[in-house]
Formats: C-alpha cells, structure tokens, sequence
C-alpha cells in the first residue's frame, strides 16, 4: 500500500515546499502578498480538484469502465508527480525572489537562476517520462496492433524522449540563457514532438495495413 501511494505522499509533500519561501515573501513584501499566496496554493488547489474530479466520474458507469484497473493508477500517478515537479518549478522563482528579497543575490541573478533551474528541472521530468513510457501497460482489450509492435513503438518513443530531456537539462546548466532558450526548444523539437509524430503515423499504418505487422 505505502507503494501504491508513493507518489500522492511525495506530490503532497513537495507541494509543501513553495509554501517556505512563500510565507516568508507575504511576511517581508505584504502589498505582494496575494500574489505569493496564489502561487502556492494553486497546485494544491488544482491537484486536490483533479482527485475529487477523478473520483465523481468513477461513481459513473461510464467512468467506472474507462478509468478502471491500472489505467486510473496510472493516471492518478502520472497527475502526482507531475504535480510534484511543478511544485518544485515554482518553488525555485520563489526562492530566488526571497534571495533578493534579502539583498543575498542581485535581481537579475536571481531571475537568471531561476530560469536556469526551472528548466533543468523540466528536462529531468522529461527523462524521467520518457523511461517511465515503455512501462505504461495497455489493456490487451484496448490493442489494435501486434503488442510487439506497440513494444518497440513506445522504446523507441521513451528512449528519444529520454536523450532530449537529458541535453534539455545539459544545455541550461552548461549555455548562457540567450542561447539555451532557442537551443533548448529545438532540441524539445526534434528529439521529442517531431519523432513522436512520425512513429505515431507510424503505428497507424501497422494497423490499418496488417501485411505489414508480420513484417511482410
């Protein structure tokens, strides 16, 4: 059970995260404070919404047929730690505006920061998504190719999505700011959005054509 819940804990505790430097901006700059409230309360807010969203439409018969079994846990994983990064996304600009806030750092170091590590931690999601695709299991009801086929297709899928999350996160550490933007949403390009299409395109040819799922 503590597994099955792993990553509800961990959305639930990294949501506590941006709650720190938050508390401490509403304490130090009161004229902005419903502006840090708004930041840290909107995950919480959100997440707590799609939980109670997921669980009124299991009470429907049509709900209760296609959010059943693993695909809901799944998908109530996937909602968690997507929660859990984003919590983390908005707790560094926060941090860094406490930094200086507190004269610790220069304003324009701090937006730097926090744009820098905003985006590291984006491509670290993306790898770890991208490891996580060939994992996701798909109902043998729901099949419309050869599971081999659809194996391979999410491999391939995952691994490309991996090296780009991977140089995603390497070119924010490693360029300066006005070239890791550009450079970076081209490699979100080409290693993530055009493959998936192509290798989308080509799944529905295996199954609308199905000589060519024995290779044939």
């Amino acid at each position: 059970m503590a597994s099955i819940n792993a990553p509800s804990n961990l959305a639930l505790l990294t949501m506590a995260v941006p709650a720190i430097p938050g508390a401490v901006l509403c304490w130090l700059r009161p004229a902005e404070a419903w502006l840090w409230a708004l930041a840290v309360f909107f995950l919480p807010a959100s997440w707590f919404g799609l939980r109670a969203a997921f669980r009124a439409l299991r009470k429907t018969t049509a709900g209760a047929i296609v959010m059943g079994g693993e695909d809901a846990g799944d998908a109530r994983d996937t909602v968690s730690l997507a929660v859990a990064v984003s919590s983390l996304v908005v707790a560094l600009p926060l941090a860094a505006r406490l930094a200086d806030t507190l004269g610790w750092i220069e304003p324009s170091a701090a937006h730097a920061m926090a744009t820098r590590w905003t985006n590291v931690v984006s491509g670290g999601y993306l790898v770890f998504r991208g490891n996580h695709l060939p994992k996701v299991l798909t109902p043998l009801s729901e099949l419309r190719c050869d599971p081999a086929v659809l194996d391979m297709l999410k491999r391939r899928t995952g691994w490309l999505i991996v090296l780009a999350g991977f140089a995603y996160s390497v070119l924010w550490l490693a360029l300066p700011t006005r070239l890791a933007l550009p450079v970076g949403a081209a490699v979100i390009v080409a290693g993530v959005v055009a493959p998936s299409l192509i290798l989308r395109s080509y799944a529905k040819g295996l199954i609308g054509n199905p000589a060519r799922r024995g290779g044939r």
